[in-house]
Protein backbone atom coordinates (compact mmCIF):
# COMPACT_ATOMS: atom_id res chain seq x y z
CA UNK A 1 0.00 0.00 0.00
CA UNK A 2 2.43 2.24 0.37
CA UNK A 3 4.45 1.76 -2.55
CA UNK A 4 1.21 3.07 -4.04
CA UNK A 5 0.70 5.93 -2.12
CA UNK A 6 4.14 6.61 -2.70
CA UNK A 7 3.27 6.46 -6.76
CA UNK A 8 0.70 8.52 -6.32
CA UNK A 9 2.04 11.03 -4.30
CA UNK A 10 4.88 11.48 -7.22
CA UNK A 11 1.99 11.59 -9.98
CA UNK A 12 0.95 14.54 -8.31
CA UNK A 13 4.34 16.05 -7.57
CA UNK A 14 5.15 15.74 -10.96
CA UNK A 15 1.26 16.95 -11.96
CA UNK A 16 1.80 19.79 -9.71
CA UNK A 17 5.15 20.63 -10.89
CA UNK A 18 4.53 20.84 -15.11
CA UNK A 19 1.12 22.93 -13.93
CA UNK A 20 3.14 25.66 -12.07
CA UNK A 21 6.07 25.58 -14.67
CA UNK A 22 2.98 25.65 -17.55
CA UNK A 23 1.50 28.66 -15.60
CA UNK A 24 4.96 30.25 -14.83
CA UNK A 25 5.43 30.18 -18.80
CA UNK A 26 1.78 31.30 -19.75
CA UNK A 27 2.40 34.70 -16.78
CA UNK A 28 6.02 35.41 -18.14
CA UNK A 29 4.29 35.59 -21.77
CA UNK A 30 1.83 37.52 -20.90
CA UNK A 31 4.02 40.17 -19.06
CA UNK A 32 6.56 40.07 -21.91
CA UNK A 33 3.80 41.09 -23.81
CA UNK A 34 2.32 43.28 -21.77
CA UNK A 35 5.73 44.91 -21.62
CA UNK A 36 6.00 45.02 -25.22
CA UNK A 37 2.70 46.76 -25.42
CA UNK A 38 3.46 49.16 -23.35
CA UNK A 39 6.67 50.34 -25.13
CA UNK A 40 5.11 49.67 -28.70
CA UNK A 41 2.30 52.35 -27.11
CA UNK A 42 4.64 54.69 -26.11
CA UNK A 43 6.66 54.81 -29.32
CA UNK A 44 3.41 55.53 -31.13
CA UNK A 45 2.19 58.53 -28.62
CA UNK A 46 5.72 59.61 -29.06
CA UNK A 47 5.20 59.66 -32.81
CA UNK A 48 1.86 61.41 -32.78
CA UNK A 49 3.38 64.04 -30.49
CA UNK A 50 5.89 65.00 -32.50
CA UNK A 51 3.61 64.39 -35.76
CA UNK A 52 1.56 67.24 -34.44
CA UNK A 53 4.27 69.39 -33.27
CA UNK A 54 5.95 69.57 -36.94
CA UNK A 55 2.38 70.05 -38.13
CA UNK A 56 1.34 73.15 -35.83
CA UNK A 57 5.07 74.17 -36.94
CA UNK A 58 4.21 73.96 -40.95
CA UNK A 59 0.83 75.35 -40.37
CA UNK A 60 2.59 78.54 -38.25
CA UNK A 61 5.17 79.16 -40.94
CA UNK A 62 2.60 78.75 -44.22
CA UNK A 63 0.51 81.13 -41.89
CA UNK A 64 3.28 84.07 -41.39
CA UNK A 65 4.84 83.04 -45.15
CA UNK A 66 0.74 83.99 -46.40
CA UNK A 67 0.16 86.87 -43.95
CA UNK A 68 3.43 88.23 -45.54
CA UNK A 69 2.30 87.69 -49.41
CA UNK A 70 -0.99 89.37 -48.22
CA UNK A 71 0.49 92.36 -47.04
CA UNK A 72 3.01 92.63 -49.73
CA UNK A 73 0.52 92.35 -52.55
CA UNK A 74 -1.77 94.79 -50.67
CA UNK A 75 1.35 97.28 -50.67
CA UNK A 76 1.98 96.94 -54.52
CA UNK A 77 -1.77 97.09 -54.97
CA UNK A 78 -1.58 100.53 -52.94
CA UNK A 79 1.59 102.04 -54.82
CA UNK A 80 -0.17 101.26 -57.71
CA UNK A 81 -3.14 102.89 -56.82
CA UNK A 82 -1.21 105.90 -55.69
CA UNK A 83 0.71 106.11 -58.94
CA UNK A 84 -2.35 106.09 -61.25
CA UNK A 85 -3.20 109.32 -59.26
CA UNK A 86 0.23 110.23 -59.71
CA UNK A 87 -0.32 110.14 -63.43
CA UNK A 88 -3.49 111.07 -63.80
CA UNK A 89 -3.48 114.27 -61.82
CA UNK A 90 -0.37 115.10 -64.07
CA UNK A 91 -2.26 114.31 -67.00
CA UNK A 92 -5.54 116.95 -65.75
CA UNK A 93 -2.41 119.46 -65.19
CA UNK A 94 -1.12 119.56 -69.12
Amino acid sequence: MTASVSADEDVLVTVGETLGAAAGKVVAAAKQTAATLTDERRKVVRAATKVRSKAKRVLGKTKKKTSKAAKSAKRSAASAKRSVKRVVRKLKRR
